[in-house]
């Protein structure tokens, strides 16, 4: 399945289960996205850009949230770039009224370029991955706003990719 065809079936998605699931909130957050392990020996430090939108308690006080996800990492080691797309779905859970954790599954496209005798490659992947973020609500100005730290691991075979998004959102 092509990225675009991905991306529109997830979007749909999203939109068919958030009228159905009485969508509390959508944020859209931005960030920077850090590699680690070995995924820090062909790529760079990068920006992380986020859509979410999250239910009101579905599993006893446990919500939904769906995120569709967007980091561009910079190159290393003969890699020119290195972009990945997400769709993800987790449970999230409050403490409070200021803290939160979410955690689940998601699916993640990976493009990678770089050069062979000369010429420009891309390398397309498609990979199974979880996510686990933990966050704070802050207010800004008449908004409710949040800071977050998460970490990313992809399921690939051989080197492992993993990476931690740090981002800041907005409630709309």
């Amino acid at each position: 399945m092509t990225r675009r065809g991905t991306l529109a079936l997830a979007t749909f998605t999203l939109l068919l289960f958030a009228g159905e699931a009485r969508a509390q909130r959508a944020s859209l957050a931005v960030g920077a996205a850090v590699p680690v392990s070995d995924y820090s020996t062909a790529a760079g430090t990068g920006i992380d850009l986020d859509l979410q939108v999250r239910t009101e308690p579905m599993i006893g006080p446990l919500a939904l949230r769906i995120d569709i996800g967007y980091d561009r990492f910079s190159g290393k080691g003969g890699v020119a770039n290195t972009t990945l797309s997400a769709e993800t779905v987790s449970v999230m859970g409050d403490f409070g009224s200021m803290f939160y954790l979410a955690a689940g599954p998601g699916y993640y496209q990976s493009t990678a370029q770089t050069q062979i005798s000369g010429h420009n490659v891309n390398d397309q992947r498609q990979y199974l991955g979880a996510q686990a973020a933990l966050g704070v609500n802050i207010p800004v100005f008449r908004w409710q706003g949040f800071l977050e730290v998460g970490g990313v691991k992809l399921f690939t075979p051989g080197p492992g990719k993993a990476y931690v998004p740090l981002r800041f959102g907005i409630r709309l």
